[in-house]
């Protein structure tokens, strides 16, 4: 294992509106008492939108989604450990100090901080995210999500099926061995395949109890709707025949149609996750699954690629996929609270 180096990480913002909540983003930053080595802002596209005075800026040449200003960002930031945010969040005082501490103690990996919601509907403080959870057909779904902040618990192992886009570190051997997000991803799913994909190279998703951070949850994409429907199911397949155990990938229509089964039945008694998204937003998940089934070629030349850089066998990858697996409960709770 290599050194861990001792300079604070560089933090990439991603954004592409600019504005008050990229602004709140960047002055919580600025005010950590451990100072980042450098706050980067990546743009998504290159017309002129309102920033805040201080950062660098990168932008990417024309319009893109997450994955490619992520990784436009990253690229800015050089060989260092480094924070990627969306730019719907305010970090705690010591965000930065903690993620940094555990990076220090544990060496190379991903680490996924405590993720609170900004605005909860009943006006108590509640979890956005602690990491994914994982379905055995690659679907994510948050953990946590909805409990009241002072019941959150670190999962009993340390560690995260996947982490959230909205705010993770990443080692720079994460990124070496992985090449980033996958620039194909639009939006969504691109932290779920990130994780699959750092995962099989051996690194590990820790959670760091001490690191927190709010986030106005769809601030930038928006809760739910069809597009987000469409996008997560096609990436989530993209990501699963990539990374999954091949007996995983040779049984993906079973599983999938096990969990949409499960949610639906759920959804006739209006819970869950499938609870008030109606005929179009079902058509709209059916079209991404679709979209995803003709993208198989494509994600199993990446898996052919990524193969030879694998340390982690299909038998650990399930050992993972299943010490990592959604609950029951997680298929009842909405959408969000």
């Amino acid at each position: 294992m290599q050194a861990t180096p001792k300079s604070p990480p560089t933090v990439v913002v991603v954004t592409c509106y600019g504005g008050p909540w990229l602004a709140r983003a960047i002055e919580s930053l600025q005010s950590q008492t451990l100072a980042p080595t450098r706050i980067l802002i990546a743009v998504s596209h290159s017309d002129p939108i309102e920033l805040p005075d201080g950062p660098e800026v990168v932008r990417c040449p024309r319009p893109s989604g997450f994955a490619v200003a992520a990784n436009t960002g990253l690229q800015a930031a050089g060989t260092v450990p480094t924070i990627v945010l969306n730019d719907d969040v305010e970090a705690h005082p010591d965000f930065v100090a903690a993620l940094h501490a555990a990076h220090q103690a544990l060496g190379p990996g991903i680490y996924q901080p405590r993720i609170v919601l900004a605005d909860s509907p009943d006006g108590v403080p509640r979890i956005d995210n602690t990491g994914h959870r994982l379905f055995l057909d690659g679907f994510n779904i948050a953990r946590e999500r909805g409990r009241r902040l002072e019941q959150s618990a670190p999962p009993p192992c340390g560690e995260v099926g996947a982490f959230s886009g909205a705010a993770a570190l990443l080692s720079p051997e994460v990124l070496a061995a992985t090449g980033g997000f996958d620039a194909d991803f639009e939006a969504f799913g691109e932290d779920l395949d990130l994780s699959l994909r750092a995962r099989r190279a051996g690194f590990r998703i820790r959670f760091v109890d001490g690191a927190c951070i709010h986030h106005a949850l769809g601030a930038s994409y928006g809760r739910i709707g069809h597009r987000k429907l469409f996008l997560v199911e096609r990436n989530r397949v993209r990501a699963a025949v990539r990374s999954l155990p091949s007996s995983a990938v040779a049984t993906l229509p079973l599983w999938t149609g096990l969990r949409l089964a499960a949610m639906g039945v759920a959804a006739l008694g209006g819970r869950g996750l499938g609870a008030g998204v109606g005929a179009r937003g079902a058509a709209a998940a059916f079209m991404g699954g679709l979209a995803g089934a003709f993208a198989v070629p494509d994600a199993l030349r990446k898996r052919r690629a990524d193969r030879s850089g694998w340390t982690v066998n299909d038998r650990e990858m399930w050992g993972h996929m299943i010490r990592h697996h959604a609950r029951p409960e997680d298929l009842l709770r909405g959408a969000h609270p």
